[in-house]
């Protein structure tokens, strides 16, 4: 996993993840947005559509992608989708 990546408030990290066959996806782990004060955790994971024969080619998509969402204002939508984290039940005592 690479180190934080912050780019226009985002804080980012890019991983690579072993699929069947021996090819590879890379992930952009959306950790935060500094601008609005918002968390996301555990982070939201985008995958890239495509899968690489090296390792260090995912990882270029990746950052690609990442860059893409964010200059695109595309990312934001992605955000409002993600599922929300479960609340767990208020008990009365």
């Amino acid at each position: 996993m690479t180190e934080d990546i912050w780019v226009k408030g985002y804080v980012y990290s890019v991983d690579v993840a072993e699929e069947p066959l021996g090819k590879y996806r890379g992930q952009i782990l959306i950790k935060s947005h500094r601008y609005s004060g918002r968390t996301f955790e555990p982070p939201v994971v985008i995958e890239t559509p495509a899968c690489f024969k090296r390792e260090h080619a995912a990882e270029i998509e990746a950052r690609a992608l990442a860059r893409e969402l964010i200059d695109s204002g595309n990312l934001e939508d992605r955000l409002r989708t993600a599922p929300a984290e479960a609340v767990p039940p208020q008990t009365a005592h």
